[in-house]
């Protein structure tokens, strides 16, 4: 009998051997300093190595330039080059000092031929300087979540105190990615833009797109390469695959384009992403007591998702936990309930369920007031009034 007992023992041991082996074959063994795996829809973080230490962003920096250009509103405007935008080193898109280029071509060479050269004239052209441009990204960057960057210069090149983590830029292109002209740009492998010689005459530009990722990997959709001395090789780059996009950033990586592809992999291999209902989506009806109207719509206050371990998708339910009557008054925005996921039985992730709009309390008071307001529309609109 003891021998039974110790041969189980030493089975057993043997298993978690051969399943820690498992796990760690399938974890990403990345030559990245930092690196980070970040679902787009939900923001959940798959993996992440050192992704909150400060690194020289080199031209990741750019996602946040192009954000900011395009929400400007501007990118029809023509943009007059100076000698210091033309004159910027490193990468460049070839402009010369007095062109003339709509800002939207500008961007086009930002993103996808990673001129230096436009993200100065883009900063000067929409806030004057670079100093005033790069207090606005900062501003920006601050807004979205990144908490940990600051930024000196629109294109990344090396400054001591331009800085950024893996996370703070998987976040800024998070949400870049949920603009469709940015979404576009990135995910363009080549275009040719017009262009003015310095004779003054039209030509055509081409411009071929830095991101090689492009064309590696199949589901690959976006997005910016960066590479100065200080920053070694960077690429933030997002593929999607079914229902289910993907960011993968990793600075400081003498193989970034294979450790790219790897994250990318083992996010789409491992995990699932389980859906319910997009942001302000309508989830659940319910009963209004002694209101002015009688039912209100819940809405998922934000997008209600969840990512989860690929061998646990089958056991995923989804309940809303809301009451069946109401009570007024009801305001715009107030919690009325949750959406919760479950994971073999255990709550893993919880959304608020907000009300779509005010109703107020059915009172004396308040009939009165409503039967008079409505017999002066009427009165106005018979024209008595």
């Amino acid at each position: 009998m003891f021998k039974k007992l110790l041969f189980l023992l030493f089975l057993l041991f043997v298993i978690n051997c051969f399943a820690g082996v498992h796990v760690l074959a399938n974890t990403p063994q990345l030559k990245a300093a930092s690196a980070i795996l970040m679902d787009a829809k939900t923001g959940q973080v798959l993996y992440e190595k050192s992704s909150h230490t400060r690194r020289a962003p080199a031209s990741t920096t750019k996602v946040l330039t192009a954000l900011l250009a395009i929400e400007s509103g501007r990118l029809d405007e023509i943009a007059t080059i100076s000698i210091s935008a033309a004159s910027t080193p490193g990468s460049t898109m070839g402009l010369y000092a007095g062109q003339h280029i709509s800002l939207r071509e500008l961007l086009t060479g930002l993103l996808l031929r990673s001129g230096n050269d436009a993200a100065v004239a883009i900063a000067q052209h929409l806030e004057g300087s670079v100093k005033n441009f790069a207090d606005l990204m900062n501003q920006k960057a601050y807004a979205i979540g990144a908490r940990e960057s600051h930024f000196v210069n629109p294109h990344g090149l090396t400054k001591p105190d331009h800085y950024t983590t893996a996370y703070d830029l998987a976040l800024i292109t998070r949400y870049a990615m949920q603009n469709p002209t940015f979404a576009e740009l990135v995910n363009t492998k080549e275009t040719e833009i017009e262009w003015l010689n310095r004779k003054g005459h039209e030509e055509d530009r081409n411009l071929r797109n830095t991101n090689k990722l492009l064309w590696m990997f199949e589901e690959a959709d976006g997005v910016k390469t960066g590479t100065t001395g200080a920053a070694g090789p960077c690429l933030v780059s997002s593929a999607t695959r079914d229902n289910q996009k993907l960011i993968a950033v990793v600075l400081h990586d003498s193989a970034r384009w294979a450790d790219s592809m790897q994250l990318l992999n083992y996010g789409f291999n491992t995990f699932d992403l389980m859906e319910y209902a997009a942001a302000n989506e309508v989830v659940t009806t319910i009963g209004v007591e002694n209101g002015m109207e009688e039912q209100l719509d819940g809405l998922a206050e934000t997008c209600a998702a969840a990512v989860v371990p690929a061998e646990q998708s089958s056991t995923v339910t989804i309940t809303c936990d809301v009451p069946t009557i109401i009570k007024a008054p009801i305001y715009q925005g107030q919690k009325i309930g949750e959406i919760i996921f479950y994971a073999n039985n255990q709550a893993i992730k919880t959304v608020d369920i907000v009300a779509a709009k005010d109703i107020r309390e059915k009172t004396l008071e308040q009939l009165l007031f409503d039967q008079l307001l409505d017999t002066y529309r009427q009165f106005y609109h018979w024209g008595v009034l």
